[in-house]
């Protein structure tokens, strides 16, 4: 079982680091160190997957000079002797130092130190 630091760590750098990423090898790298290669991407857009299906997806998503931001604490829930463990982080995406235009929850499912599933529920615009 992942520790909950672990955890938090690997859901905030999926944040940052592989849709935050403009890139499309960086997102790959990143995919590849913290995904398994046979995770699932599901959102409204979709279920993807491929490592290559996710960051296609993720380029899709891309808004010049958007960012992503934390909108509160990582939740984790490690089930005792469980070999998976689940995660959920709400955040935001819109121009930096501003209101955010999208906000939604990203929940993953976390084994052997690797995102398995990462489920992501749109909120739509923020303050609709």
């Amino acid at each position: 079982m992942a520790s909950a630091e672990l955890i938090t760590s690997i859901l905030k750098e999926n944040l940052y680091e592989v849709f935050g990423s403009t890139s499309h090898e960086d997102r790959l790298k990143n995919l590849a160190r913290l995904w398994s290669p046979d995770a699932i991407f599901i959102d409204p857009m979709g279920i993807f997957k491929t490592h290559e299906e996710v960051s296609g997806a993720i380029a899709g998503l891309q808004q010049d000079g958007w960012v992503f931001s934390e909108l509160g604490d990582v939740q984790v829930t490690s089930p005792p002797d469980s070999e998976i463990s689940v995660a959920m982080l709400r955040w935001g995406y819109g121009k930096p130092g501003e209101t955010p235009e999208v906000t939604g929850l990203d929940v993953i499912s976390i084994k052997d130190g690797k995102v398995e599933r990462l489920y992501t529920f749109l909120d739509g615009k923020a303050g609709n």
